[in-house]
């Protein structure tokens, strides 16, 4: 393997802006090539990342796999595409983060965790709430038994979607496989489960599309497994981002409020000192390299994708359809 672990990126979209400079901040790893099919993002990310301009540029992805040595590749792309190229590069023994969601089918997702074992290649996904301090702080939380058995979960993501993704891929049903729900969305439905070590077992959704291809604003009824209940609604139209997570458990309760931080009560409403945890990676990025390098477990495992996609199916279903659904 090179000193540095080479990295190609599939796609130089907006996300690639957040990616390069992670990755090069980590000094084990180095961008070497690009693709992208307009030459007008390749142009858009030079401008952004200084000193890129002189990387190989590839039309496709088959073509920078066929000429350059990499290590791994950071899959930025439309979501569609996704399951095609983690497997492709799988296949071709690279190691992969891709941008969330994962994949936009069940059975997709299936797949590449089985590929994942045999290749014995890290997949991650761009899941950056799992490496931040106030969710690590509930999970931890609930882990050991602090909060009690959880009984109920609300989850609110508001953003003016609509309007800033309009004329744009995510917004074609052909390209990013759904709407808000499975674009942004996903980040809140994979959150809540990963927070609270909870699968969810129905949902009951409803969703409006303002006469469009894809969902824009979705809200879902949950029950979980244990049989805590939960809402969670994303809100595509909005004019502007907000966000906020409740737990309520036995024994306590956890609010985290867009601008109030974390707040944490005990069963009877008194205020817990909150301690946030430190000595986790830092980002995706970071924790890719690490794992990579040495044989670290991912804390954005393609489960996480399989997990978030189940749960965003059945929603989609329950919404066309008037009914609740099982999630699988």
């Amino acid at each position: 393997m090179a000193k540095k672990l080479r990295i190609g990126f599939i796609g130089t979209g907006g996300m690639a802006n957040v990616h390069y400079p992670r990755l090069m901040a980590t000094k084990k790893a180095e961008v070497t090539a690009l693709t992208d099919p307009d030459p007008e993002a390749f142009k858009r990310f030079h401008e952004r990342n200084a000193g890129t301009d002189g990387l190989p540029k590839y039309k496709t992805y088959e073509e920078m796999l066929a000429n350059e040595e990499l290590d791994g590749v950071a899959i930025l792309s439309p979501h569609t595409v996704h399951y095609e190229q983690i497997r492709t590069c799988l296949e071709k023994g690279l190691h992969v983060q891709t941008e969330k969601p994962m994949v936009c089918k069940i059975e997709h997702a299936k797949d590449l965790i089985a590929r994942v074992k045999k290749a014995q290649r890290v997949l991650m996904i761009g899941y950056q709430r799992h490496y931040q301090a106030e969710f690590r702080y509930m999970r931890d939380q609930i882990k050991s038994g602090a909060l009690g058995e959880v009984q109920f979960v609300q989850a609110i993501q508001a953003q003016e979607w609509l309007r800033a993704t309009a004329k744009t891929w995510r917004q074609e049903l052909k390209m990013s496989g759904g709407g808000q729900l499975n674009d942004s969305g996903s980040h809140l439905i994979d959150i809540v489960m990963w927070v609270t070590g909870l699968k969810v077992a129905e949902v009951f959704a409803k969703s409006e599309n303002f006469k469009g291809e894809v969902d824009i604003n979705t809200t879902v009824a949950m029950n979980f497994e244990n049989g805590a209940l939960g809402s969670m609604s994303v809100i595509g139209n909005a004019p502007s981002w907000y966000e906020d997570v409740t737990i309520v458990g036995a024994k306590g309760a956890f609010y985290l409020r867009q601008g109030l931080g974390l707040i944490h009560v005990d069963a009877v409403g008194k205020p817990i000192e909150v301690k946030l945890p430190t000595g986790f990676p830092s980002d995706p990025d970071a924790d890719f390299v690490d794992c990579v390098l040495n044989g670290t477990t991912p804390q954005t495992p393609p489960e996480c994708g399989l997990r978030t996609i189940e749960v965003t199916e059945a929603a989609w279903q329950s919404a066309a359809s008037g009914k609740p659904v099982r999630v699988p």
